[in-house]
């Protein structure tokens, strides 16, 4: 039933039933009642008692209230304060000196340090006990632990544990946790890991699931420190182990040393098992980070592979704790050294020696000319870290090979790393993780490129080389060199170069010291001291732009260098657009008269013939008359009779300058030369009726040194490709011409002329003049117009330092070598073939034989004929096979240019050669005289000559 006071709180939800209620565990509560009025009060204190005086409580009557008599003041002129008081500063005046003491003033407070409970306040006397069992102290939980084992224990199923020390136990658990054997736990080497020599181990007042716990992490830390010990031993046994590899276990030793250092000096402050978790938390994680990127490392042991798992890893722990990931970043960093050394010695930032390069085997490389065609080293990487995008391995891979370039041309240059400018020091290649590193290292590099393009430019006195390699002193070795044997103007002029020597050697002694940035800042996040800003998060990049952000400002600057070297060292030192013009002179026909004389040496009946015949002198010009002689092929001697002086004539009418001109030399030994063919192709060079009798003739030319970097050996074997065609068509010209040419001589002189003679001079004359102006006009001419237009573009920026370094940063040898091979390629494409064109050019060649077929039916009709006259049947055939190859070269040629442009994935060149051959089918198909033209043998001459292409009938 509720009483009186429960219905006056009913209302008021802040009221607390039975406030004043003791508690059930109160002694001698029965003399104790509810109110506040009957407290005992004599055990108090006297200032318990006088705060408790009613009298004192009591407010007074404000209605007889007065004021006491006060005092006398003294007046305001002699109340002031001293300005010559010799207190010390901040001194406090003595009545206000203990105003905080009292409250620890065991006089004031004599039972302070008691603790203040409502039972010793109801009694003093009583003595407590508490009623929790973890303020029993350890005995009654071991107590309760035993009690609770023998009440749950069934059968054998309970393990056996035994309770130890603190102190011994605690010691043996931090060398468990170092790896290390001790009299409580040893190394099983055949299960790999750390037992227990006594069973299961606990501490007073710790559970066995719980200690087991502590000591499972323990003995997994201790089998982390002893596997990571293996690894470096087993690296440092092995033979001829990777740089890389030993960098990494360098680091991990290097680690290992001081995770050991710091426990062993924080276990001498342990006195609990929470303080050893604490000190194995971090401990722990970096080990597990390492055992892991062991686990993971590849069985090659290639730099590139181990670099990139280390990469991975750093990943994985891009969203862990700060500190965490930055350790292992700088180990990534560390362990990236003596690779990223390598590739500035690939590069040429590094100083140079023989075995640089060779020694690092940063990308296996190998001359393309063993097993290619190619003259340049123009293999691809076989590893590369992950971390090296595309684009930066091909930067290196070019900026590597037009280094060697300048190394073999130019071995003094300052750029081939032989020699040594104490005004030049290139950075070095190395991680950058945060944004201010970032910006410094961009601003180096920038200030890198000024200094070397200054010193490339202007070539002060200072910039005298002199050879930089290992004991060297001027050139000479240490031990030989004797200072007063050297001219004194040469040894002032090489003192400041020695003190750079002696400066440099100093700055790596440093760098050596510096190497152990890693240590120091392991030793910080281990001892919770200020990290730098390594460990924000805020101040980083992300990591996948990280390598991209740290190596390619250098890189990028140092290939704009050599890039801009190399090409003024083509165009200006060795005059490569001389030679590419000369490819166009003579592979390509580009010259008239050449192309005018080669034609009438080699097909000219009217000329002397070059064989050798008894009791015959030769008189006038000679040539191989090629048609109109049963003898072939001709003998080499004949070939030089009827060639010579062709070449150095063509050559030498287009120099202007009179020393020039006196030079018997060609450049690159140009000259007519006999092809390397298959005995397949010499017996159908045999036939002097064939479309192959030329085919053994070719141009030789052989580029100098720095310029076979883009005239290549494919280069070369490109022209050559297009030099057999193009004779091929300079042959079919002349045939036509002559065939015609005979066809009106024949008319003027009203002589009969068969009606199939007429219609196949003059279509075969119209097709042959068509593919030779095609072919020269538009699959060679424009193409070869542009690439000229922008070589001497770039030719005529390099004389503008400004423009030439803008051009630099996309133009280089690597760039003009594809350019060339790809103006190449657009010819090749216009001029049918390549490989996916073979059908076209197979029935273009049966076209060519056909027409040469029927002018032998022509010879054959003639007086001089050895043979009767051919019957109307055969020419008529001829004709008919001619008309059809046509109609199937043009339908083969539109089907080429559909598919072309129908296609999605294909080069711009590609493009251009599929819009040039629109341009053959619009030429040939003028009119549609072709696809209108009725194949009929009641056809009249007139009314084909009424359909006839105007360029026909001239």
């Amino acid at each position: 039933m509720y009483t009186h006071t429960d219905y006056e709180h009913e209302g008021d939800f802040f009221a607390i039933p039975d406030l004043w209620k003791l508690s059930l565990f109160a002694a001698n509560a029965d003399h104790v009642t509810n109110s506040l009025v009957e407290l005992d009060l004599y055990g108090c204190n006297e200032r318990s008692i006088g705060l408790l005086n009613e009298a004192k409580l009591k407010l007074p009557d404000l209605a007889s209230f007065q004021y006491g008599p006060l005092q006398d003041l003294s007046s305001l002129e002699s109340s002031s304060i001293s300005l010559d008081d010799e207190k010390p500063e901040g001194s406090i005046p003595e009545a206000y000196e203990d105003v905080w003491a009292f409250a620890g003033n065991e006089d004031v407070l004599p039972h302070a340090q008691e603790p203040r409970t409502w039972e010793r306040f109801y009694n003093r006397d009583i003595k407590e006990k508490s009623s929790y069992l973890s303020e029993a102290g350890p005995g009654a939980f071991d107590a309760a632990l035993v009690a609770g084992i023998d009440i749950g224990a069934s059968g054998d199923d309970t393990p056996e544990t035994h309770i130890v020390q603190s102190d011994p136990l605690l010691a043996a658990l931090v060398q468990l946790g170092m790896g290390r054997a001790s009299s409580m736990f040893t190394y099983d080497t055949n299960k790999q890991s750390f037992q227990s020599n006594f069973g299961h181990l606990r501490m007073s007042g710790y559970t066995i699931e719980s200690f087991r716990s502590l000591t499972d992490g323990l003995i997994e830390h201790g089998n982390h420190f002893v596997a990571l010990a293996g690894f470096v031993e087993m690296v440092y046994a092995k033979n001829s182990p990777s740089t890389t590899l030993v960098a990494l276990a360098a680091t991990i030793s290097s680690i290992s040393s001081l995770l050991l250092r710091y426990l062993g000096d924080a276990s001498n402050m342990l006195r609990s098992v929470l303080q050893l978790q604490a000190l194995f938390t971090k401990v722990g994680q970096i080990l597990h980070c390492l055992s892991n990127l062991v686990k993971l490392l590849p069985t090659s042991g290639m730099d590139a592979e181990i670099l990139s798992v280390i990469y991975c890893c750093c990943q994985d722990l891009e969203q862990s704790p700060s500190w965490l990931r930055a350790t292992f970043e700088q180990v990534l960093s560390r362990v990236s050294k003596p690779w990223l050394r390598s590739v500035g010695s690939y590069i040429g930032l590094n100083l140079y020696t023989s075995t640089s390069c060779d020694a690092s085997m940063l990308l296996h490389t190998q001359d393309i000319d063993a097993q290619s065609k190619a003259g340049q080293e123009k293999s691809k990487p076989k590893v590369i870290p992950n971390f090296i995008s595309k684009e930066s391995s091909n930067k290196l891979l070019q900026t590597h090979n037009s280094l060697k370039l300048l190394r073999k041309s130019c071995s003094n240059h300052i750029l081939t790393g032989s020699v040594k400018s104490r005004f030049v020091d290139p950075p070095e290649l190395e991680w950058h993780f945060t944004w201010i590193d970032i910006e410094r290292i961009e601003a180096k590099a920038k200030a890198y490129e000024t200094n070397i393009l200054e010193a490339i430019n202007e070539k002060p006195s200072w910039q005298e080389p002199y050879p930089v390699g290992r004991n060297t002193v001027m050139g000479r070795s240490a031990l030989d060199f004797d200072p007063f044997m050297v001219p004194h103007g040469l040894l002032q002029t090489h003192l400041p170069d020695s003190d750079n020597i002696f400066e440099l050697s100093l700055s790596k002694l440093c760098q050596a010291v510096e190497a152990d940035a890693l240590e120091e800042f392991l030793t910080c996040v281990l001892k919770e001291n200020q990290v730098s800003d390594l460990a924000s998060n805020a101040s980083v990049p992300p990591l996948s732009v990280t390598p991209l952000l740290s190596f390619s400002p250098i890189i990028s600057a140092q290939a704009r260098i050599i890039n801009l070297t190399c090409l003024r060292l083509l165009f200006k030192d060795h005059n490569l657009l001389d030679h590419l013009r000369l490819q166009w002179q003579f592979h390509l026909f580009g010259d008239g008269v050449f192309a005018s004389q080669v034609s009438q040496a080699l097909f000219d009946p009217e000329l002397e013939s070059a064989e050798r015949r008894k009791g015959y002198r030769r008189i006038g010009k000679i040539g191989l008359k090629l048609g109109s002689r049963s003898s072939w092929p001709p003998a080499s001697s004949e070939l030089r009779i009827a060639l010579m002086g062709i070449l150095s004539e063509c050559y030498r009418s287009t120099l202007t300058g009179v020393n020039e001109k006196r030079s018997s030399d060609l450049p690159g030994g140009l000259s007519f030369a006999i092809r390397d063919i298959s005995e397949a192709e010499i017996k159908r060079c045999m036939n002097p009726d064939s479309i192959e009798a030329l085919d053994f003739l070719r141009l030789q030319y052989k580029a100098p040194s720095p310029l076979d970097a883009v005239l290549t050996a494919s280069s070369l074997n490109k022209y050559d490709t297009i030099f057999k065609l193009l004779l091929r068509v300079k042959r079919m010209l002349f045939v036509v011409s002559q065939l015609a040419s005979d066809v009106r001589s024949r008319a003027r002189n009203k002589t009969h002329v068969d009606l199939f003679t007429i219609r196949f001079s003059f279509e075969a004359h119209h097709f042959v003049t068509t593919i030779n102006e095609y072919l020269f006009a538009v699959a060679i001419g424009l193409p070869w117009s542009s690439f000229e237009s922008d070589i001497a573009d770039i030719e005529r920026k390099l004389d503008n330092d400004e423009v030439a370094y803008q051009i630099s940063s996309h133009e280089g040898v690597h760039q003009l070598h594809v350019r060339h091979e790809e103006v190449l390629d657009r010819m090749l494409f216009g001029l049918l073939l390549r490989k996916r064109q073979e059908h076209a050019m197979t029935v273009l060649e049966e076209i060519f034989r056909t027409i040469l077929r029927f002018v032998k039916t022509k010879h054959e009709a003639s007086p001089h004929g050895l043979r009767g006259p051919p019957s109307i049947n055969s020419k008529q055939d001829l004709y008919h096979k001619f008309r059809n190859n046509v109609r199937i070269f043009i339908d083969v040629c539109k089907r080429l240019s559909d598919k072309q442009l129908g296609s999605s994935a294909r080069q711009s060149a590609v493009q251009r050669g599929a819009s040039n051959i629109d341009q053959l089918l619009l030429r040939l198909g003028m009119n549609d005289y072709y696809s209108r033209l009725v194949d009929s043998e009641s056809d009249t001459p007139f009314v084909v000559a009424h359909h006839f292409p105007p360029s026909s009938i001239v």
